[in-house]
């Protein structure tokens, strides 16, 4: 009787382990393939970038999607100014716009400024936006209300243009 009880337990752990272990491989699996679909385009947007613009290195890109889905691309060009560059992801031409990044505000002073405005809130996030040819700073993040917020400033002098608000259905 000890020995069906024995191996019961063992082939029950085994079994548990197994189940474990399949767990584990299909969350990475996951992971990576959430993180490919993410970034998928970047590697081609970067070589395109490079081969028809004068930036001769790429340093980050981004994704934005709001009325129209764009790569953003912080490059430098061959003088060493720093440019960023919102490349369309639709349509076969690509009408490409290009920002001399001394012309604007960067991430950090446009978000002091909002920290201004609203010093009781949680910053989420900042990203460059492009909405009706219009160069932007997409700030998202939890107001005192608990409400998730997305603001649109100008990318040049921080002034507001847009605003979302979406209120919790659920707690």
């Amino acid at each position: 009787m000890r020995s069906s009880r024995s191996g019961w337990l063992l082939w029950s752990s085994l079994l548990l382990l197994v189940i474990i272990l399949a767990c584990i491989i299909y969350a990475v699996y996951l992971y990576n393939d959430l993180y490919d679909s993410k970034t998928e385009g970047f590697h081609e947007t970067s070589k395109q970038i490079l081969n028809q613009t004068s930036i001769t290195e790429v340093k980050k890109i981004e994704r934005y999607n709001g009325s129209t889905s764009y790569h953003v691309i912080f490059g430098v060009n061959d003088e060493n100014e720093e440019k960023l560059i919102f490349y369309p992801l639709e349509g076969n031409e690509k009408e490409l716009t290009t920002i001399d990044r001394s012309k604007v505000l960067s991430e950090e002073e446009t978000v002091n400024l909002w920290r201004t405005q609203c010093n009781e809130c949680e910053f989420v996030k900042i990203n460059p936006a492009l909405e009706n040819d219009e160069p932007l700073w997409e700030i998202t993040y939890h107001d005192n209300n608990n409400r998730y917020v997305m603001d649109y400033l100008s990318i040049y002098d921080g002034s507001p243009v847009e605003s979302y608000v979406f209120k919790k259905m659920f707690n």
